[in-house]
């Protein structure tokens, strides 16, 4: 697994701008329940596995025209390879994966 995947590092304005998305959309998904970013004092902070997360919900919502309902209950029922259809070789460095496959 990557050291510091799971570190929250970046801050709400650096994370909408690596997954092009506004600020408010963040905060929106939060409020949502799609993701839950770690907090110190009033400010959040994401991890890459956060971004991640972040970029599949975006997919979803932009591109398969799932509303954030829908997401949210693929996101509890489903692990992101299944959406994604991922090979066995891309299974095998995948830290999202690697992180949260069931035994």
């Amino acid at each position: 697994m990557q050291q510091g995947y799971t570190t929250p590092l970046y801050t709400i304005g650096i994370t909408a701008d690596i997954i092009k998305v506004c600020t408010a959309t963040l905060r929106i998904w939060e409020k949502k329940g799609l993701i839950k970013p770690a907090r110190l004092g009033k400010n959040r902070f994401y991890s890459r596995c956060d971004i991640e997360r972040l970029k599949e919900i975006k997919d979803m919502i932009q591109k398969k025209r799932i509303n954030i309902q829908g997401v949210k209950k693929i996101l509890s029922t489903t692990n992101c390879w299944e959406i994604k259809y991922c090979e066995e070789e891309e299974k095998k460095i995948c830290p999202v994966y690697i992180r949260y496959r069931r035994p």
